[in-house]
């Protein structure tokens, strides 16, 4: 049995997240400072991040070109490993 608190994955020592999240955060960004540029209210944009709401695409669209984002916006909400942490 695995026992998860959060993005913890405890068996595993795996820190899972959105990519939306490492992408903010190489840019130093808070959260509430993209909800801010992204025009998105911060409990939603905390939500989106958490993978509790879906980012909807015009949001999703907005959330991107606040992060500078080239890819397909969709990419940024995948799951993503602490070791993309590490290698990014």
């Amino acid at each position: 049995m695995t026992r998860k608190a959060g993005n913890v994955d405890f068996q595993k020592g795996v820190i899972r997240m959105k990519k939306v999240v490492l992408e903010r955060k190489k840019l130093g960004m808070s959260q509430a400072k993209l909800a801010r540029v992204a025009d998105v209210n911060q409990s939603c944009m905390s939500r989106i991040e958490s993978g509790k709401e879906p980012p909807y695409p015009h949001r999703g669209k907005r959330i991107a070109d606040a992060l500078g984002w080239a890819g397909d916006p969709a990419e940024l909400f995948e799951e993503v490993t602490d070791d993309a942490v590490d290698t990014a």
